[in-house]
């Protein structure tokens, strides 16, 4: 239950206790930096921003804007706000204090904050090689045990709202889910083979419930979905399918759909699922989503089979300008990739293979790097050794880019002797020998 008390957040700043009903929520922060100018909330669907006046801010929200909203006053503070809520928040260099009518639940999601920080689990940046390195016996007990430990946490609090602590502990249930789904690639990545897994190991996909209303804005349930559907479906049409038949919500179809349909085109384009393009743009409702689908679709269109290469012109290695039409009546496969690009450095062996079978053949192969440094570019073209034209865009605003869509590594392209595209989204080096011998 909400405390029914009222305490002093600053010396200006005094509420009265009133029953819970449906009157605004207020919020007041007390800043001791100097260099903070403005503070902003974020509810789930709108906005506020509020100058701060000698390290003073308030804001005063509708009672309809209940449930988790987050502050921005030089880091993000995650609160949880209901009607009648009248909340102080003191920041200083250290620490974020919390007072007022029912401050108990942003204190919790803060003290939540700084728990998965201190366990390393909240920067997607950053993996725990040897938790990850683990065999997967070991590596449940671990994240049993992380659960476990933030399960407590959640029993130790006082005074929290029951629909709180329910929503609370759904996070932590879908916090292991992540964990469990990303085990295997991530073992795979940092040990280089695959883990042994038991046969029972995925049994857990079988409490993830697509339709979960409460949980729709959170990133972790968003994921749990996400990787539920990919677990499932071997090909996005396949998932795109199953997305329909399981999530009943509209909206929250279309919030996962659209960055898993956004991610796929920037990889593959949209020749095997263009009718699902099609729909999925006629369904969306959000108008920058769906011009920036519309936008990536037309894009692809141009680079569709028989149609012209666009043609370019960058920079090799000694400053001289190349041109695709220099290289017009050969098949030419073209690599592009970065040198912080994982899968693009994976398949440099083969792709120097590939480069050694056509030897004296009428095939031209083109390596363009997207790297902004040259010297990293350089060192990375003479350790790979290949025997291919080597250009660089520095980065990926060049009108190559721009033109082939290659804003994603890795992504290899196949035109004929005659210009024209035969695959936008070619098979990769240890891949791609049989598609090039098609051609000769």
């Amino acid at each position: 239950m909400k405390r029914a008390i009222v305490i002093m957040c600053v010396s200006i700043l005094v509420w009265g206790c009133n029953k819970k009903g449906d009157s605004p929520i207020t919020i007041a922060v007390k800043s001791d930096s100097p260099d903070i100018a403005l503070a902003q909330l974020y509810t789930a669907d709108t906005t506020y921003t509020d100058s701060l006046h000698q390290g003073y801010s308030c804001f005063t929200i509708p009672a309809c804007k209940s449930g988790y909203v987050t502050l921005n006053l030089g880091q993000s503070i995650p609160l949880y706000v209901e009607s009648d809520d009248s909340i102080c928040i003191k920041i200083s260099v250290d620490e974020v204090l919390f007072s007022g009518l029912g401050y108990e639940e942003s204190e919790f999601l803060h003290s939540k904050k700084k728990l998965i920080d201190a366990l390393g689990f909240n920067d997607p940046r950053k993996i725990d090689i040897a938790l990850f390195s683990s065999e997967p016996e070991v590596f449940v007990h671990k994240i049993d045990s992380v659960k476990r430990l933030r399960t407590n946490q959640l029993k130790e609090a006082e005074n929290l709202s029951e629909p709180f602590v329910l929503v609370e502990q759904q996070l932590i249930k879908y916090f292991g889910v992540n964990q469990l789904f990303g085990y295997p690639s991530f073992h795979e990545m940092l040990t280089g083979s695959k883990p042994s897994l038991p046969n029972n190991y995925f049994d857990f996909t079988n409490s993830v419930e697509p339709n979960r209303a409460e949980l729709y804005q959170f990133k972790d349930y968003q994921q749990a979905i996400r990787s539920l559907l990919s677990h499932r479906a071997q090909t996005f049409a396949q998932k795109y399918a199953l997305a329909k038949e399981l999530i009943t919500d509209t909206s929250f179809f279309e919030e996962i759909m659209f960055w898993d349909l956004y991610s796929y085109i920037n990889f593959n384009g949209t020749h095997d699922i263009d009718s699902i393009c099609k729909e999925f743009m006629a369904l969306q409702r959000n108008g920058e989503r769906k011009e920036a689908l519309l936008t990536k679709y037309q894009g692809w269109q141009r680079l569709a089979k028989g149609e012209v290469a666009p043609d370019f012109e960058i920079s090799n290695e000694k400053g001289k300008p190349v041109r695709l039409s220099d290289f017009r009546g050969k098949v030419v496969y073209i690599d592009c990739w970065s040198s912080f690009c994982g899968p693009c450095i994976a398949e440099m062996p083969a792709m120097k293979n590939l480069i050694a079978a056509f030897e004296g053949r009428n095939v031209v192969f083109i390596s363009i790097s997207a790297d902004t440094d040259t010297q990293r570019w350089l060192s990375k073209v003479k350790e790979f050794g290949l025997d291919a034209v080597n250009l660089c865009t520095q980065g990926a605003k060049h009108k190559f880019n721009q033109d082939y869509m290659a804003k994603a590594f890795p992504r290899y392209i196949l035109i004929n002797s005659e210009g024209i595209i035969v695959n936008a989204t070619a098979n990769k080096p240890s891949e791609a020998k049989l598609q090039i011998e098609a051609l000769l």
